[in-house]
């Protein structure tokens, strides 16, 4: 059986934190995560979204690096 891609299983979402400014977070599509990976005090939902998109980014690189480190074991 094959399985979802990490990269399509994963995305960005922007919302509008209780401190008056806006936030990222990082989620997973079918079930969640069981850590919260965010980051908030943006001063738009534009900056937000670029700084979540780098985030998902890194995050989904760290992800990759770490299958295939686990697959040459």
């Amino acid at each position: 059986m094959l399985r979802p891609s990490p990269r399509r299983s994963f995305y960005v979402a922007v919302s509008w934190s209780d401190q008056n400014a806006w936030c990222w977070e990082i989620r997973r599509k079918r079930k969640p995560m069981g850590v919260r990976l965010w980051e908030g005090g943006f001063r738009s939902h534009h900056a937000a979204q670029l700084a979540g998109r780098q985030a998902l980014e890194d995050f989904l690189n760290g992800l990759s690096i770490e299958v295939r480190s686990k697959s040459h074991v």
